[in-house]
């Protein structure tokens, strides 16, 4: 019995398809994304505008990151939401996650978004009040949940206690200031007191009480995620970090663009293209300062806040600024030349 000689070239190439096609499987499934979830703490805004920078030009992806952002509001904590498991990464003001690690919930900073804190009460001047210790018998606006460690640092600054004022929750509007239903407001630098301003109002109408000014500067908002992650994927650690800085990174250097991406991002239609890019060069000023590298924790910083959080008793003990944060993830960033 004859055999062709294009039998053996038949059953070489079959085997080379299965082996190119057992290939492709793998690689297949090796390119399978990681889906993961951002919880912010506010709404969809230039505050967030390095993420969704990212996000649009396909830089999650390209780590191999399926990115679902969850817009936040005063009402929801994304410490217990990523302590939970809910959410995989959160972002919130570093004072208030020491607060929250303090009391025992496993969370811990992966980089240092805003190195300045944006953070401010404000108030009308024909009010006559000059700062907190004018805050006895009046209405306070505070956002409760996650942004109190500084406003609870000041109260106690100035002698006061919470019987000594009204404290009052307060939400996304502003018009309680604006129509004197609160005598004190909390604002961002980049968001509520643009807004205010934008309603008319001028600032030489306005007594803006700093932070700052009371020894209270501490390092804005950070990207943080669970222990649980940190300890067990550093490797998503790290790639989340490098899209993200990368995503911030060309937010500052092309604010208007970021400006009109978060925009495309925004499902509630209030924003408005304006308020987004004065919003976004104000964030570009506390994301990008000089001196230090973007994403980047200072020790010291983080160190000097526990400190001044202990002194007023908003801790109760000093935390260990090593569970607090760690910059493991951005040296390793660094290292792969991002």
């Amino acid at each position: 019995m004859r055999i062709s000689k294009a039998l053996p070239i038949l059953v070489l190439l079959s085997l080379v398809a299965g082996l190119l096609a057992g290939c492709q499987g793998e690689n297949t499934a090796q390119a399978i994304p990681d889906k993961v979830t951002l919880q912010l703490q506010w709404v969809t805004q230039a505050q967030f505008a390095g993420y969704y920078v990212a996000l649009d030009k396909g830089w999650y992806l390209e780590e191999n990151i399926e990115l679902a952002i969850i817009p936040g509001g005063p009402d929801l904590v994304p410490v217990d939401l990523v302590m939970s498991g809910t959410r995989d990464f959160g972002t919130g003001l570093l004072a208030d996650l020491a607060m929250a690690i303090e009391v025992g919930k496993p969370v811990i900073s992966i980089a240092q978004v805003q190195q300045n804190n944006g953070l401010m009460l404000v108030v009308h001047k024909d009010s006559g009040i000059a700062g907190p210790a004018d805050f006895a018998g009046k209405r306070v606006g505070v956002w409760l949940g996650s942004w109190e460690a500084q406003f609870d640092a000041m109260i106690a600054q100035a002698g006061l206690s919470l019987n000594d004022f009204e404290l009052v929750a307060q939400g996304y509007s502003m018009d309680p200031f604006l129509n004197r239903e609160l005598d004190v407001a909390s604002a961002m630098v980049y968001n509520e007191y643009q807004s205010i301003l934008e309603s008319g109002v001028s600032a030489n109408d306005l007594t803006i009480i700093d932070y700052a000014n009371y020894g209270l500067s501490f390092p804005g908002d950070t990207l943080f995620t669970s222990r649980t992650i940190a300890e067990q994927n550093p490797s998503l650690c790290v790639r989340m970090l490098r899209a993200t800085l990368r995503g911030w990174q060309y937010a500052v250097e092309n604010p208007e663009e970021a400006a009109e991406i978060v925009l495309k991002y925004d499902q509630s239609g209030t924003q408005t293209r304006g308020h987004q890019v004065a919003m976004m060069k104000e964030i570009a000023r506390l994301v990008s300062v000089s001196g230090i590298e973007m994403g980047y924790t200072d020790p010291a910083s983080v160190q000097l806040m526990v400190d001044t959080l202990v002194q007023y008793g908003v801790l109760n003990q000093a935390v260990d600024i090593n569970q607090v944060f760690t910059n493991q993830f951005w040296e390793q960033v660094q290292n792969s030349g991002k």
